[in-house]
């Protein structure tokens, strides 16, 4: 089964990215659309937005470097 993703700095923080996965297109572009505008949008980077599936793994497997502890995460959205 084919996913799509979409990755959000809810906070506006570089080390905190938070991938959200979709069984399908029409999904994930439409939370985008809604959350292209979340979180602190100080940064610029704060908003939704669509991302493939290797950025996907880099973005959830990525936990910083000897300076910065990185927060990130995935979170499935499927329907009922």
């Amino acid at each position: 089964m084919k996913s799509y993703y979409a990755s959000q700095n809810p906070r506006g923080f570089a080390n905190e990215c938070i991938v959200h996965k979709f069984a399908g297109r029409a999904a994930r572009d439409q939370w985008v659309d809604e959350h292209e505008s979340d979180g602190d949008c100080n940064s610029a980077a704060c908003g939704a937005r669509a991302c493939t599936a290797v950025q996907a793994r880099a973005i959830v497997g990525y936990r910083g470097n000897e300076l910065t502890e990185s927060y990130n995460g995935m979170v499935a959205h499927y329907e009922i």
